[in-house]
């Protein structure tokens, strides 16, 4: 960070005339500054309320070096009970017992089922069977975005914020070998590791959309969903607005439309994902970020004042901040 404190005083500010040479520059990297912070920001608040004993958990910086990990026998969540939102891409495989989520039949995730958790997407894990063991191909948010670059098919996969897809035998025999090629090449030496795996993830990805388009074709797991479209918008906008009406503009429908849809879709409306987001942000931040001030905090979330960020907060979670953070 103080490298780049350093190059934005040298190649930006100009301090004997006292002026910026070049504003483009200079806008360049505050963006990629403020990434940075951003990305930092993230990687601290996701640990908040994680077990640090669990696999996923203890596997972190080895998942961040080297991008890509496969984690065998995961008994559970990193948290149960409890909502919270993921920090990487992950491939969840069950080979046995169940994991509810949400309270909702549905979204139960069981033998030979497979769910796909996208970086920042929200989880609502409320209980598990002793049996569940499960598989696990976690994808760092960086590897990811290379992916999604690279690759851009691969941005497909959000099309998985969606109950978990059951699969036939076959297709599960199918997905398990992918798996384990991805486990045999995470763990090689090779120069050109990175590239394969990035080929493998590709091919699984493709794999499992059509295997959701083929097994519920009701739900046109192929298409992009309006669902898909909002849960985007609002990962990079819920600083900036956590008024429905703005992510209806953005997806060019009328509010009352755009409403409609996403309960159909989701069993939720678009307000109550909006809270339940931020409410979940400011949560891992008050827990993981000792060193900021709740009105620190709450100007990071993008409330003007502190006060309006206590009133929300107290209305979502029956206490204010200060409350929450001293339980």
């Amino acid at each position: 960070m103080t490298a780049k404190l350093r190059l934005f005083r040298q190649t930006v500010f100009n301090p004997q005339e006292g002026m910026f040479n070049n504003l483009s520059e200079m806008t360049e990297i505050c963006n990629k500054m403020l990434n940075f912070a951003t990305k930092l920001l993230t990687r601290q608040e996701m640990n908040a309320s994680f077990d640090p004993q669990h696999p996923y958990i203890r596997m972190q910086k080895e998942i961040r070096e080297k991008g890509v990990v496969v984690i065998d026998d995961i008994p559970a969540p990193p948290a149960v009970g409890e909502t919270y939102i993921s920090g990487d891409l992950l491939i969840i495989v069950c080979h046995q017992g169940v994991i509810l989520n949400d309270n909702v039949p549905e979204h139960r995730l069981r033998a030979h089922d497979v769910s796909v958790l996208m970086p920042d997407q929200i989880v609502m894990p409320v209980s598990v069977t002793p049996d569940l063991r499960c598989t696990n191909v976690a994808v760092s948010r960086q590897f990811y975005e290379r992916l999604r670059h690279q690759y851009p098919y691969t941005r497909c996969a959000s099309h998985f914020r969606r109950p978990p897809c059951l699969l036939t035998e076959e297709q599960f025999q199918s997905v398990l070998a992918a798996v384990n090629l991805i486990r045999i090449v995470s763990l090689a030496e090779s120069p050109h590791r990175q590239d394969q795996l990035a080929h493998l993830l590709c091919i699984l990805i493709s794999m499992l959309g059509e295997y959701h388009v083929a097994n519920y074709p009701d739900e046109q797991a192929g298409s992009d969903s309006l669902f898909s479209r909002f849960y985007e918008l609002l990962i990079r906008h819920h600083r900036e607005s956590r008024e429905m009406a703005f992510y209806a503009r953005e997806c060019c429908l009328s509010p009352k439309h755009f409403s409609e849809v996403i309960k159909r879709e989701t069993g939720q409306s678009s307000s109550q994902w909006i809270s339940t987001y931020v409410t979940i942000r400011a949560k891992s931040l008050l827990d993981s970020r000792k060193d900021y001030t709740v009105q620190q905090i709450s100007h990071y979330l993008g409330f003007t004042e502190q006060a309006s960020f206590t009133r929300f907060f107290k209305r979502e979670t029956g206490l204010t901040p200060s409350e929450y953070r001293e339980r």
